[in-house]
C-alpha cells in the first residue's frame, strides 16, 4: 500500500499504513515498548512522503536556520557557517538565515549527512502522517528527516528518549540495534546510561520502502552505503510517571495544606500532623482514575497544528458555498462527549466546551471523521437542525479555532 495524500485518516489507519503486512494489534501486542521491529515493505511504499524535489523545494523556499537545519559528519555537526549565512535584511536590519548552496552540497559530497528537523510542520503529507498518529497514540508526534550519500556516519552509537519508527524512503542504510543498557534512561538521569559492550541483537540494511522500529532507551547506529539515502524518523513522546508527579504538583495547589507553610519551627507531633495531612491529601488524589484523569487533562491541553485559515478564519460570517464546503476539527485529540443538563460538553484546545445537546449531530461526525462537507454534516443533522443552523453552528465553530474551512 503506499502511504497516500488523503485529506483525512484516522489514527489506526495512519499505523496500519507505515506497518503494513503487520496489524496495528500484533504492534502493540508484541512490540510496543519492548522490542525492536523490522518490517519489509514494497519500493516506493513511502516515496510521496517526502519525494527529492519537496527536499528541494522546501530548501529553497523556506528560511531554515540552525539547530533545525543542520549538517552532521562522524557524530559532531559541522560549523554553521559552512553552509549557512545570514543577512540583515530591512529597516531593523533583522539577520536572515540563506543556504550557501555550493558549500551544502559539497560537504554532503564529502560524507555530511542533511538533518531537518520537524519536516512535518513544512510538507503536508507528513502533516497528516504526524496528525494521524497522534490521534492514535495521543502524544507529540514530531517527523525528522535525514539524508546522505557517502559511508560517513551523521550520529554515533546513541539512544533517543523517545520511541522511533524509521521510515526508509529512497536508498539504502545499515542498522545496528543494541537494546537498552539502564531501564527507561532519561535525559536528565540520576545515573548515565553506559554504551553497551556486547554485540548488537540485530543488523540489518533497511531498504526503500522498509520499516524500523525502535523503543525508546535503545542503543542504536546507522551507517550509509555510499549511495543517495534519505529516511525519516517518527518519534512518540510518551509520558512517564514523573510526568504525573509534575501534573499532580500542579493539582494540589488547589489544597489548603499544600499552599501553608512548611512547618519548621513547630514540634515534632506538629510536624508529624502536617505530613500526615498532605501524606492524606495526596493519596486522596492518586485515586484508581488518576490516570484516566491525567490523560484526559494532557488531551485537552494540546496544542493543535498549525492551520491558518484565510480568509474564512478572519470572516467566519462569509462562508464557502454550501455545495463545496469542507470542515475539518483543528482538535488533536480524539474527543469525549459529556451529556450535562440538556448540554454537551468536551476538553479540547486547553479549553472547556459547552453547546446545546443538539449541537451533538454536527460535532460527533466531525469528531469521527476529522473532515466532513458542509453537505454531510447537513445530511447527518437532518431531522433535528435545518441547513441553516448547521452552517450558523459551524460559523460557530470556526469562529472558536475548533474547526478550519476551506473550499472543495
Amino acid at each position: 500500500m503506499t502511504v497516500g495524500l488523503r485529506n483525512a485518516v484516522s489514527g489506526a489507519e495512519s499505523l496500519a499504513e507505515i506497518l503494513e503486512p503487520y496489524a496495528p494489534e500484533e504492534f502493540l501486542a508484541s512490540f510496543w515498548g519492548v522490542n525492536f521491529l523490522h518490517a519489509r515493505g514494497a519500493a516506493g511504499r513511502f516515496a510521496r512522503l517526502m519525494p527529492w524535489e519537496t527536499l528541494n523545494e522546501i530548501l529553497r523556499r523556506q528560511r531554515l536556520d540552525f539547530p533545525r537545519l543542520r549538517l552532521v559528519q562522524d557524530g559532531k555537526p559541522l560549523p554553521v557557517s559552512e553552509y549557512l549565512r545570514h543577512v540583515a535584511a530591512g529597516r531593523r536590519r533583522a539577520s536572515i538565515p540563506r543556504l550557501k548552496t555550493s558549500e551544502l552540497t559539497k560537504h554532503l559530497r564529502e560524507g555530511a549527512t542533511l538533518v531537518l528537523d520537524a519536516v512535518d510542520e513544512l510538507h503536508e503529507p507528513l502533516e497528516q502522517l504526524a496528525a494521524g498518529l497522534e490521534l492514535f497514540f495521543r502524544e507529540h508526534v514530531q517527523i525528522n528527516l535525514y539524508a546522505g550519500w557517502q559511508t560517513s556516519r551523521g550520529f554515533d552509537l546513541h539512544w533517543d528518549d523517545h520511541d522511533v519508527f524509521i521510515l526508509q524512503v529512497t536508498g539504502r542504510k545499515r542498522w545496528s540495534v543494541y537494546g537498552q543498557t539502564r531501564p527507561f534512561p532519561l535525559v536528565a538521569d540520576v545515573e548515565k546510561a553506559l554504551k553497551p559492550e556486547h554485540e548488537p541483537l540485530w543488523e540489518g540494511t533497511l531498504e526503500d520502502g522498509d520499516l524500523l522500529y525502535i523503543p525508546r532507551g535503545w542503543w542504536h547506529v546507522a551507517q550509509p552505503l555510499a549511495e543517495p539515502t534519505l529516511h525519516l524518523t517518527v518519534g512518540i513522546h510518551n509520558r512517564t510517571g514523573l510526568d504525573i508527579l509534575r501534573w499532580l504538583a500542579e493539582q494540589m495547589r488547589a489544597s489548603e495544606a499544600f499552599r501553608r507553610d512548611l512547618p519548621r519551627m513547630a514540634s515534632a507531633p506538629e510536624r508529624a500532623a502536617h505530613i500526615a495531612r498532605l501524606r492524606e491529601e495526596l493519596l486522596a488524589e492518586m485515586g484508581d482514575a488518576l490516570l484516566e484523569r491525567f490523560y484526559g487533562d494532557m488531551d485537552a491541553q494540546a496544542e493543535s497544528r498549525a492551520r491558518p485559515n484565510l480568509p474564512w478564519g478572519a470572516t467566519p460570517e462569509m462562508m464557502p458555498a454550501a455545495g463545496c464546503a469542507i470542515v475539518r476539527l483543528v482538535a488533536p485529540r480524539p474527543l469525549k462527549f459529556e451529556m450535562a443538563e440538556g448540554a454537551v460538553e468536551f476538553s479540547a484546545l486547553k479549553k472547556r466546551w459547552r453547546f446545546a445537546a443538539a449541537a451533538l449531530v454536527i460535532l460527533r461526525p466531525l469528531a469521527e471523521r476529522r473532515v466532513c462537507t458542509i453537505t454531510e454534516l447537513c445530511d447527518e443533522a437532518r431531522g433535528v437542525l435545518d441547513a441553516e443552523t448547521v452552517r450558523a453552528f459551524v460559523r460557530e465553530l470556526l469562529l472558536h479555532g475548533l474547526v478550519s474551512v476551506s473550499e472543495g
